[in-house]
């Protein structure tokens, strides 16, 4: 069974949070155990869903100040695939 329909868009938006040198912790309790934990970049999310799709995007998002109300400078993108 799936969850998105064949012609279905998939957007996920992504990135390596805290890169730049913000606190490890993990964003809730039990977090640093489930994979990716850290975030994932472009290039390995692309890996991992480029199987399960048609068609696969991946936008920068990191310039975009005013997306994270300010300069950022860890990798954060949108990744967009047709399913």
């Amino acid at each position: 069974m799936s969850l998105i329909r064949p012609g279905g868009l998939l957007v996920l938006v992504e990135g390596r949070w805290r890169e730049a040198g913000e606190s490890a912790a993990p964003y809730g309790a039990g977090g640093g155990t489930l994979p990716w934990h850290g975030g994932i970049t472009a290039r390995d999310l692309t890996v991992a869903v480029r199987p399960l799709v048609t068609d696969l995007r991946v936008e920068p998002l990191s310039a975009e100040d005013a997306l994270w109300g300010g300069p950022v400078t860890d990798e954060r993108y949108a990744l967009i695939a047709r399913v």
